[in-house]
């Protein structure tokens, strides 16, 4: 894969603006990276208010396989929307699930393809305009097809929400047609970068070298969310969520919390080390963060995902456990 590169002045569609001073400091950074070979997501996950950690078990992603594409997005700004976490706000937008049902919820939801998906967010996010105010910015990077062809090719795609003119407006950053799309990736931050313009040429570079191995793009994104929480650890934490995306294969979302160090709950009165897992919706199950232990692997109809856990101890009496998240109001 190549970088599309940089034109003279150091400005391109993928850096604009990580190499111009921020107007607005945005709490968070999420990563997103769209290639012909793999999609991935990677996030970190503190959630502050004033400069403090605020909700400790916060997650800034959602997984979403709607008619026609599997995408994950990432956000900025707000850290609740109608006194609810954004994860969560965006979850029940893009399913149009009631907030009052339960942590997994299995049925019919009416799902929506990815462009309506897109609109209807963006109408829904443009009405708070407390959210554009403060700089609120939305990524959504994965795959889409389309359902009027028996064998439609997959194409990955890579949105950003952005303000404009007092309006939000969807960017699309990956070519549309041949034989572009196949021979290039697009990466994107969404939030707040820290670090210098060179060191996302240099991150970018390193992506593009990696080819299709995205493992090692992932250990560089994490590398970087890490540098930049060093620099502001009250508004980007070491904590990461990574989610690679490939349809085609099983499963079709693995998901790992890459901790900085080891989270711990307590069960039957031994300590147990757990991961956390972000919003999973389908039009057929919805599963609300949880906190994990051992590992799972849900084969449910319409998505396939892994979410990873650290190893189970051999003396460990709780072998795999699956239990929804207590998050706080805003």
């Amino acid at each position: 894969m190549r970088c599309p590169g940089h034109p003279a002045g150091g400005r391109c569609g993928l850096c604009k603006d990580i190499a111009s001073p921020a107007s607005l400091v945005r709490m968070t950074l999420v990563l997103a990276v769209a290639t012909p070979a793999y999609c991935l997501h990677v996030s970190d996950r503190l959630v502050s208010k004033g400069g403090h950690p605020h909700d400790s078990v916060a997650n800034k992603s959602v997984v979403f396989r709607a008619r026609d594409g599997l995408l994950a997005f990432g956000y900025t700004g707000l850290a609740f929307l109608e006194a609810m976490p954004t994860d969560t706000w965006i979850a029940h937008s893009l399913s149009r699930r009631p907030a009052e049902l339960g942590s997994i919820a299995y049925g019919r939801f009416p799902v929506l393809d990815v462009g309506t998906s897109l609109l209807v967010l963006r109408e829904r996010l443009e009405a708070r305009r407390r959210f554009q105010g403060l700089g609120g910015e939305v990524s959504a990077v994965g795959w889409q097809w389309s359902n009027k062809r028996r064998r439609s090719s997959m194409r990955d795609v890579l949105w950003l929400l952005r303000s404009e003119s007092a309006t939000l407006k969807w960017d699309q950053l990956v070519p549309r047609h041949l034989p572009e799309r196949k021979a290039v990736f697009r990466m994107a931050a969404t939030g707040h970068w820290p670090l210098e313009a060179q060191e996302w040429r240099e991150l970018l570079e390193e992506v593009g070298g990696a080819g299709e191995n995205w493992e090692l793009v992932e250990r560089l994104l994490i590398r970087a969310i890490r540098g930049s929480s060093t620099l502001t650890p009250g508004t980007i934490g070491p904590h990461c969520m990574s989610i690679l995306l490939r349809p085609w294969r099983f499963p079709n979302a693995l998901i790992r919390f890459c901790a900085n160090s080891p989270h711990e709950g307590v069960a039957f009165d031994e300590s147990v080390e757990i991961a956390y897992t972000p919003w999973m919706v389908a039009a057929d199950a919805i599963h609300a963060p949880a906190v994990l232990v051992g590992g799972l692997t849900c084969e449910q109809g319409l998505l396939s995902y892994a979410m990873e856990a650290p190893d189970v101890r051999d003396d460990q009496r709780l072998k795999g456990a699956f239990q929804s998240q207590d998050r706080p109001r805003g």
